[in-house]
């Protein structure tokens, strides 16, 4: 019994990672803590309590493209499921067969209501979306 309570806590500890691939193509890879605990409020506070989330997210498999120029300078659109997005979109140099490809991206958000969201990431270039992939997070109050 002690231990599957030990297999179990370590399952919960670990992230929580989700993919999405095109085919034969590049794949999106997102990591998020798999369940955070907010602060409780004390009876004083005239705030709520909030969590800020850090989601990491690497796009792999690029020599499977033939096209490099499509995965470069991308914007970050960010879903987080509480009815919030945010937007990134870089200043870049036009390109130059031989630049560096982005391939690591994060973004953080605080959470005021415990629930599950589901995480969205869109890489855009031009408005359209190259690649997407998601997670799920778990706030806990």
């Amino acid at each position: 019994m002690r231990k599957m309570i030990v297999l179990l806590v370590a399952v919960l500890l670990l992230p929580l990672a989700s993919t999405s691939t095109l085919a034969d193509g590049p794949e999106l890879k997102l990591k998020a803590p798999r369940a955070t605990f907010m602060r409780p409020t004390m009876p004083n506070e005239r705030r709520r309590a909030t969590v800020t989330i850090r989601i990491s997210a690497r796009l792999e498999d690029l020599e499977e493209t033939e096209d490099l120029e499509e995965y470069y300078c991308l914007e970050q659109v960010w879903d987080w499921d509480d009815e919030t997005d945010s937007e990134y979109a870089p200043d870049c140099d036009p390109y130059e067969e031989g630049m560096d490809i982005e391939t690591r991206f994060s973004g953080t958000h605080q959470y005021r209501n415990p629930g599950t969201y589901t995480v969205w990431l869109r890489l855009q270039r031009n408005g359209d979306t190259v690649i997407a992939g998601n997670t799920r997070v778990q706030i806990r109050g």
